[in-house]
This record gives C-alpha cells, sequence and structure tokens, in this order.
C-alpha cells in the first residue's frame, strides 16, 4: 500500500499534480525528511539522493523508474551529451 508524497510540499506551494507527486509506502512518506533521503522530480520522472552517512564519496541524484519511455529518454540525452563534446 502506497501514499502520494508531494515531492514540493503543498504548504510550500507545490501542487497537487502528478507532475509533483510519487508513491511511497507509509514509513517511508512519514519519515522521508528525517531520514536524510533526498527527492525531487525532473522532466516528470523522481529522482533521489541517499543521506550523506550512506554513500561513500560525491552524492549524486539518481533517477528511479521502470519505465520504458523514461529510461530511453535518459539514455538518448546521455547520448546527445556524448555527441555534442
Amino acid at each position: 500500500m502506497t501514499e502520494i508524497h508531494h515531492v514540493i510540499p503543498h504548504a510550500q506551494g507545490g501542487r497537487t499534480h502528478t507532475d509533483n507527486g510519487v508513491c511511497l509506502c507509509w514509513w517511508h512518506h512519514r519519515y522521508l525528511a528525517a531520514s536524510g533521503w533526498a527527492i525531487r522530480m525532473m522532466r516528470g520522472a523522481a529522482q533521489i539522493m541517499a543521506p550523506p552517512w550512506l554513500e561513500t564519496g560525491a552524492r549524486k541524484w539518481r533517477t528511479v523508474t521502470k519505465s520504458r519511455t523514461r529510461m530511453t529518454d535518459a539514455v538518448e540525452r546521455k547520448n546527445i551529451v556524448r555527441d555534442d563534446e
């Protein structure tokens, strides 16, 4: 069972819309901020960043999706960047 989490909190002007929501289990929905995890939306897909105490080296944003469309888009964006270099 999941709950919808506002990535940008409603109290800070975050819209109640699919572009600003992710499904989380009850525990993660309640304790996301306190646990040190960060979440954001990029082009309609959620990205997460692990807390500093969990990640070794430089922290980075990771896309978390199983959507073939989103994964294909990400690969194409990486290829465009490489072609431009």
